[in-house]
This record gives structure tokens, sequence and C-alpha cells, in this order.
């Protein structure tokens, strides 16, 4: 999971399994509010998990605002070419599954590997 700000991953988070509502809302409070600056606008698709009323709060309480994309639109999403340039790398540059930790960390902390 993480944001993208000028084409750059921020506050990228590593996990195993499948998103919720109250594991975003835990990712959005602890990491991403403090990647933001006021005045931002942040763009979302329509998860579910995006839609909660205190991930709305948490993002405007920075001064920042949400949008959500119209659905069934990734082509406009900017992080969809993120998502996948990095499935794109980690498959050039894993070998084993139990390396894919390894490799997620890489990616998030080489510059340009996006």
């Amino acid at each position: 999971m993480s944001g993208l700000v000028d084409n750059k991953p921020i506050a990228p988070l590593v996990f195993y399994g499948s998103c919720n509502t109250i594991f975003f809302e835990s990712w959005v409070e602890q990491f991403l509010i403090k990647e933001l600056k006021p005045g931002k606008v942040v763009i979302w698709d329509n998860a579910t998990f995006h839609k909660s009323k205190k991930t709305k709060e948490l993002i405007e309480s920075v001064g920042c605002r949400v949008i959500f994309l119209p659905a069934y639109s990734p082509d406009l999403n900017p992080i969809e070419k993120f998502w996948a340039n990095m499935k794109r790398w980690i498959k050039n540059n894993i070998t084993a599954f139990d390396k894919l930790y390894d490799a997620l960390k890489a990616f998030f902390c080489t510059p340009n590997s996006s």
C-alpha cells in the first residue's frame, strides 16, 4: 500500500493479507497524513475501504481534500501505472516467494524504480 506524489511513493506499507476499512483507516492515520501537505488533493478509486467517514475526516484534518475517480477508470489513476511498474520490477528481480518482502522493500527504497 502506498500513496503517490510526483510519481514517487509516500507512506509505503508492505503487509500480508487483504485490506479492509479498519486497516486502511489505521494506515491513513499512522502513515499517510504525516506525508501530506495542506492544500493537496487525495485522489482515490471507489474501493469500499476508501470511503469511510473517518478516512475523509483524517485527510481533511491536515488541510487536504478527497476526490473519487469515476467508477471503472483505472486509466485515470496514476498509481495504477506505478503498481504495474512495481509488479514488473518484482517479476524481474525476485527468484522465490520467500524473497518477496525483501524485493518490495528494495523497490520502495530504490530511486527511480517506479
